[in-house]
């Protein structure tokens, strides 16, 4: 009698343990499970790493913008740099390196 006790402890812990691995197996690797949580989640913190970034560009853009609006100084130096305007009375000069022929 106590050997088929101990036989339906071993199958019944073997049918546990397959059971356990089973459902361990599907918590890892279903549609939604562990894995995809964990990529998922690293796709969220790179997107919002990209989403500060972009904010922090935005706030020097509008920074630029109101810099531009309220000094004149500003303006004229991105003229200058950015577009090659000079004054009426001005004369530009363009220096080559050798390299441009």
């Amino acid at each position: 009698m106590k050997k088929k006790y101990y036989e339906n402890k071993n199958t019944l812990t073997l049918l546990y343990f397959f059971v356990l691995v089973i459902l361990v197996f599907f918590l890892f690797f279903n549609k939604y499970g562990l894995m995809k949580y964990i990529q998922l989640k690293s796709e969220i913190t790179s997107i919002e790493k990209r989403i500060d970034m972009t904010e922090k560009e935005i706030a020097n853009y509008a920074e630029d913008i109101k810099s531009l609006k309220n000094d004149d100084r500003k303006l004229e130096e991105v003229a200058r740099e950015k577009f090659h305007m000079k004054r009426k009375n001005e004369k530009a000069f363009r220096f080559r390196d050798k390299k441009e022929k």
